[in-house]
């Protein structure tokens, strides 16, 4: 592994796990994560796809509980590794659509982050599932952030907002944040 600093923070990211490589990008959505998810003390946070924990290790520190989903091995171990000092993250360790439908949880903020496929169908059904007043989704790809929010709507959810961010320039890749409230 190696250490990438995002934020001022030393993140450890082995050779398997998927990390940003436009770092001051990504920092930009952080600060946009944080500005504008209503975090609080109480807060119980789902994070789905948590990687090696980029997000989640500057979002517990404001949220009363952070549950995390993770399928990649190396992720999973990064997480641990990353996410150490805070006693009230918790980590699942497996695919999402196996992980979300057996959870017990009624989170008041989800956090997705999908791969570029964007949300398999059981993982956005047990989404909707939880009902979480918030959600928000992280995407690195337009067209199945199209496709799952016609989904999310149809479940009740509303667009609140959507944030580009040119994680490459000069090419047509981007990543976007998105806000949704029931």
């Amino acid at each position: 592994h190696l250490f990438v600093e995002a934020a001022g923070c030393p993140f450890r990211v082995s050779a398997g796990s998927f990390f940003q490589v436009n770092t001051p990008q990504a920092e930009n959505m952080l600060r946009y994560l944080l500005d504008h998810l209503p975090l609080g003390p109480q807060t119980l946070l789902l994070e789905v796809y948590a990687g090696v924990g980029l997000f989640s290790a500057f979002l517990a520190p404001r949220a009363g509980r952070l549950a995390a989903v993770e399928s990649a091995p190396s992720a999973v171990d990064d997480f641990a590794a990353n996410l150490d000092e805070f006693d009230n993250a918790e980590l699942y360790a497996g695919a999402a659509e196996e992980i979300l439908p057996a959870l017990d949880l009624h989170p008041d903020i989800i956090l997705v982050d999908p791969p570029r496929a964007g949300l398999a169908l059981p993982v956005l059904d047990a989404v909707l599932a939880m009902q979480a007043p918030f959600l928000a989704y992280v995407s690195c790809d337009p067209a199945t952030l199209a496709r799952d929010t016609k989904r999310l709507l149809a479940g009740g959810y509303q667009l609140q907002s959507a944030q580009p961010f040119d994680m490459f320039p000069q090419t047509y890749h981007i990543e976007s944040v998105s806000f949704f409230t029931r």
